[in-house]
């Protein structure tokens, strides 16, 4: 018997030593701290575009514009969403499901759709990760002035906190009560 758990021991300290990689757990939404930053359109010439929109609560991030939704549920896309919340932790959005099927969809083409999604942490993390996957951004929430949005672009770049960062992608809308 201590042979069979010796080997045990030993087989999952090579497997460690080779590097043996598990995927990353999910986290629950529950545990952001809000606003949250939205990063769609990561790949370059995307049909989504480089967006970088605050999500003022749960039930924000918990929705999605049926022509967003329609570009990102595939799920061979290699540049999910990323979600950035207000402590500078990156996740990317994985495995995103829209509650309604697609006749809904062709009838409510602009509607919001309620959605389900994994959130799976990222290694990168922090403020300069933050700052960086931003700045990449095309468009800042609705902002669609250059002037104002390379206004905003300097207030990122000279932001010392995530809620800096925020603020200057644009002031967090009302938060959507949650019934």
């Amino acid at each position: 018997m201590k042979r069979g758990i010796s080997f045990v021991a030993l087989a999952t300290a090579a497997l460690a030593l080779l590097g043996c990689h598990r995927e990353p757990k999910p986290v629950p939404v529950t545990s952001l701290a809000f606003p949250v930053v939205l990063v769609t359109g990561t790949k370059p010439n995307n049909e989504v575009s480089h967006q970088a929109r605050v999500m003022a609560n749960a039930t924000q991030l918990g929705h999605m514009r049926v022509e967003l939704y329609s570009a990102l549920f595939d799920t061979d896309r290699n540049d999910p969403p990323i979600v950035i919340d207000s402590k500078a932790a990156v996740f990317d959005m994985k495995e995103i499901k829209g509650e309604h099927g697609t006749l809904w969809m062709m009838a409510n083409p602009t509607g919001m759709m309620p959605i389900q999604f994994k959130l799976i942490p990222r290694d990168e993390n922090g403020l300069t990760v933050a700052r960086a996957l931003v700045l990449a951004c095309k468009y800042f929430d609705y902002v669609m002035d250059s002037d104002q949005l390379d206004e905003r672009r300097e207030r990122v770049r000279r932001a010392d906190t995530m809620q800096e960062i925020v603020a200057a992608v644009g002031d967090p809308p009302e938060p959507v009560p949650v019934r």
